[in-house]
């Protein structure tokens, strides 16, 4: 963003465009996404939940980090609120 404040009104924030339901669709795909590949791949390879289990858990990994970086931006956004930026 600029200094002058130009960018913010041009580009809405991402809270602006989903109504903050962004970063729980986040977790909840990620966990989804991992259960079909893994059923995919047991499907494909005549196998028990072997990979479903451990790809899901792998969703369930990178959605809990991308849930964990966005509540890192919000408190950074906080931290400026309360500094009067």
């Amino acid at each position: 963003m600029s200094e002058d404040g130009i960018g913010s009104k041009v580009v809405p924030s991402r809270d602006a465009i989903t109504g903050g339901w962004s970063s729980g669709v986040d977790l909840i795909s990620s966990i989804v996404a991992g259960l079909l590949i893994g059923l995919g791949l047991d499907w494909l390879f005549g196998t028990q939940p072997v990979f479903a289990i451990i790809i899901g858990l792998a969703g369930f990994g990178s959605g809990s980090i991308k849930l964990w970086k966005y509540s890192e931006i919000l408190e950074h956004q906080a931290e400026a609120r309360r500094r009067g930026r």
